[in-house]
């Protein structure tokens, strides 16, 4: 079964690694990740609730160099 994230948690991941937004309005975050390199993710927030598509999970998986979703899960129960 697929691994979900909501966008509460994609948030609060973001947050862990203190990404900021690019500018006022915008859905790049920069930052620093968790193997110390700079980092951009692209990520449009609506409500906390709302679940990710999959794809678009996998894609900020890939930018913030986690293994698989399973492993981004259990990082993010982890700092919850």
């Amino acid at each position: 079964m697929a691994v979900r994230f909501t966008q509460g948690e994609i948030k609060r991941l973001l947050a862990h690694f203190r990404m900021e937004r690019k500018k006022r309005g915008s859905c790049i975050y920069l930052g620093i990740g968790k193997d110390g390199k700079f980092r951009n993710v692209k990520f449009d927030y609506h409500k906390d609730r709302e679940i990710l598509k999959p794809g678009t999970a996998s894609q900020i998986r890939k930018s913030l160099l986690f293994e698989s979703d399973k492993q981004m899960r259990e990082y993010i129960n982890s700092i919850l």
